[in-house]
């Protein structure tokens, strides 16, 4: 049994597009720190540089093959029902943090499968 997710456009009000817009010019004026804008996300801690990496790594294989084997994102988006716009933001980089579940779909559509590794690490002091 598998789950099947549906991905609609946004579609938001006059006044939910301006809410967005003043948080936005607040963000980009007064440039908060980063335990700041966590304090005011409600969220525990900022994704770590080498999962950002990760990801976009991961991002950039996906596109790269999507582009050889000659798929577009609107076909892409038809076989995962994730939006082109978000597809787009996705491989561009704008979008940093898919869920593992989002890059199996987008994986699946072209054909391939994300699998990973487990390797040692250096132990701290010795890098």
């Amino acid at each position: 049994m598998s789950v099947r997710r549906v991905y609609q456009k946004t579609s938001r009000t006059p006044e939910q597009q301006g809410e967005l817009q003043a948080i936005r010019e607040k963000y980009e004026s007064e440039k908060p720190s980063l335990e700041q804008a966590l304090a005011e996300s409600g969220d525990a801690a900022a994704l770590p540089l080498g999962d950002v990496i990760l990801i976009h790594a991961i991002m950039t294989a996906i596109k790269r093959e999507r582009e050889r084997i000659g798929m577009t994102l609107a076909q892409v988006e038809a076989a995962t029902e994730i939006d082109q716009a978000t597809l787009s933001k996705l491989e561009s980089g704008k979008h940093g943090n898919p869920t593992v579940s989002t890059l199996s779909r987008i994986c699946g559509a072209i054909g391939k499968r994300i699998c990973c590794t487990l390797q040692d690490i250096e132990p701290v002091g010795t890098r």
